[in-house]
């Protein structure tokens, strides 16, 4: 997910948080940013975060990275400059995340007091302004802001009256621009009362709002935000393949339209248990439409030891073979799978032979230390690694008659990962491939049955050359094209009538009729140029049938095709059918 961190640079952000002299609110700020970063390295570096530093105008100070290091030493060089405008700010994200398209999930952070601007450029000024002109192109920028994920971290005392009318102002300009956003402040202390009613004496600032307390909203922010989906990948009916992973980014519910005069309008989450249903070849598969892509990662459990008990851990021998259950109905796969399991981990160097010739028996020397998180198996580097040698693609049922497929997808810079794909709602989402649920195996074909597998189209649409004319010189380089062709007859009259007929079919096609007169006259002019010139007798009686051709109301029709005058045929041949069973040249 894209994410832009920004930091108010406004002036107020350099005063003294009330209580806490060793700290600023811009001070915080930076410790809240490197505090995220932390998170962000920690899940793997998956997020492309950009810094920017904003008050009166808004400055990009990192593009897009994956370079978390250069935001860390960035962030420290940030200088307050002027008044807090946070309309700059959201004017100048548009731009900056244009270049990744919609179909993202785009996040903005923002780390502010909650100031909120002076005359004109302030938020209540813009509230005032904005009421009733919602649809006015000027705030057009707004519609796309909506499609944002906005984050405020809010640094401020519920004490300070300034803070907390900032706090409903913010969420005024939320709820009237529709944007999907949320403020993160700390929580409100409750002031014991006494016996006559009246407040306690104020508690001390010194634990409302510090390092400790912007961290714990940082890891708000995270659980809301930045969590990823976590669901169960099962693979056949083995009972081990099956392992909890995870997507990223977090998937979000699709809302299913109404059918007319059906099932109404509602909202689908997709199933926490997702099982591979085939495999198929990612030629077949192609390229279809698709609502959203994930990576799919194997959930890592990270448990953080001290060196003592690691250095107990180590000292520790291997534990006894495992016991297993009789009366377990997976009792028989469980023992060949422990006894494939031992032979393979055997090393030549930790065993050694006991007793005579006879009976040599093989003792193993238990290795040391527990197992390791890249020394157990995984379910997404088995899958990943047959996919990826296969070039195929896993279908899996994401719900009821919803699917998606998992590939092993290489990026840039060469790594590869396994990437969900999901597509829309419903059985028939990829014409090609017909109904998903009536998929089977080549091997239950019937004798002397052949697979139709998967549809082709007869001719593609796509991989025939189109004709452009946006510009007045492809048109003229067209015309011209043709003309040189002419010149060159009989010797050319195939090209002649092949550059012909597809200027014809495209002025067709475009409703251009009047095309079709004016290159009839070019070819009568050129006509009389050439038998001026001595030019061969085919030539003129070819270029004579052309233009007449083109005049032909007959031949208006798209699927029509005008073929070469024949010498004492009949000349007037303008359909396909007519082409087919006449001898000469055929396009």
């Amino acid at each position: 997910m894209p994410t832009i961190i920004a930091v108010d640079a406004s002036i107020s952000m350099l005063r003294q948080v009330p209580g806490r002299n060793e700290h600023t609110y811009l001070s915080l700020a930076i410790k809240g940013i490197q505090h995220l970063l932390d998170n962000f390295t920690a899940a793997g570096k998956l997020e492309h975060l950009a810094l920017m530093s904003y008050s009166m105008t808004a400055d990009l100070r990192v593009d897009f990275t994956r370079d978390y290091d250069q935001i860390r030493q960035a962030v420290k060089k940030i200088e307050t400059v002027d008044k807090s405008c946070l309309l700059t700010l959201l004017k100048t994200s548009v731009s900056i995340m244009s270049t990744w398209g919609a179909q993202n999930v785009l996040q903005l952070v923002v780390f502010t007091d909650c100031g909120l601007g002076f005359c004109s450029t302030s938020i209540s000024g813009f509230l005032e302004t904005y009421a009733g002109k919602e649809a006015d192109p000027e705030y057009a920028w707004l519609r796309t802001v909506a499609n944002y994920n906005l984050n405020f971290i809010c640094l401020g005392l519920h004490s300070d009256l300034f803070f907390t009318r900032a706090l409903v102002v913010y969420q005024q300009l939320l709820d009237a621009a529709a944007l999907k956003g949320q403020l993160f402040m700390t929580p409100v202390k409750n002031q014991e009362t006494n016996e006559g009613g009246s407040a306690a004496s104020a508690p001390s600032h010194k634990s409302e709002l510090g390092r400790t307390a912007v961290f714990e909203l940082i890891e708000r922010l995270c659980e809301t935000s930045y969590k990823s989906t976590e669901v169960t990948l099962r693979c056949g009916s083995y009972f081990r393949m099956e392992a909890p992973v995870l997507l990223w980014p977090p998937t979000t519910p699709y809302e299913q339209p109404a059918v007319l005069g059906g099932v109404e309008a509602q909202l689908r989450h997709i199933d926490q248990r997702i099982e591979v249903c085939g495999f198929l070849a990612l030629s077949d598969i192609g390229s279809p439409a698709t609502l959203s892509r994930h990576w799919v990662l194997p959930k890592v459990e990270r448990e953080k030891t001290s060196r003592r008990s690691a250095g107990m851990a180590a000292g520790m021998a291997k534990p006894a073979k495992l016991t297993l259950d009789t009366n377990n109905p997976n009792y028989v796969l469980e023992s060949l799978e422990q006894d494939i399991r031992e032979f393979y981990a055997k090393d030549p160097k930790d065993t050694e032979e006991s007793g005579d010739d006879a009976d040599v028996t093989i003792v193993l020397k238990h290795s040391t230390g527990p197992q390791t998180e890249q020394q157990r198996e995984s379910l997404c580097v088995l899958l990943h690694g047959a996919l990826k040698m296969e070039n195929m693609a896993a279908l899996v049922r994401m719900g009821d008659k919803w699917y998606g497929f998992i590939y092993a997808f290489a990026d840039a810079k060469k790594k590869s990962n396994l990437m969900l794909n999901i597509l829309p709602p419903g059985s028939n989402v990829i014409p090609w491939l017909g109904d998903l649920e009536l998929l089977g195996f080549a091997e239950d074909l019937a004798p002397g049955e052949t697979a139709s597998f998967p549809v082709r189209a007869d001719r593609r649409s796509y991989s025939q050359s189109s004709v452009v004319w946006i510009r007045q010189a492809s048109l003229q380089s067209d015309v011209q094209k043709v003309l040189r062709h002419a010149k060159k007859m009989p010797d050319k009259t195939q090209h002649f009538y092949k550059e012909l007929n597809r200027i014809r079919r495209a002025a067709l096609a475009l409703g251009f009729v009047e095309l079709l007169e004016a290159l009839a006259m070019l070819l009568e002019k050129e006509c009389a140029h050439l038998t001026l010139n001595g030019a061969s007798n085919e030539c003129t009686v070819q270029l004579q049938h052309a233009a007449t051709e083109l005049r032909k109301t007959s031949n208006r029709d798209i699927k029509s095709t005008i073929v070469p005058h024949q010498k004492g045929g009949v000349s007037d041949v303008s359909s396909s059918a007519a082409a087919a069973s006449t001898a000469g040249y055929m396009y």
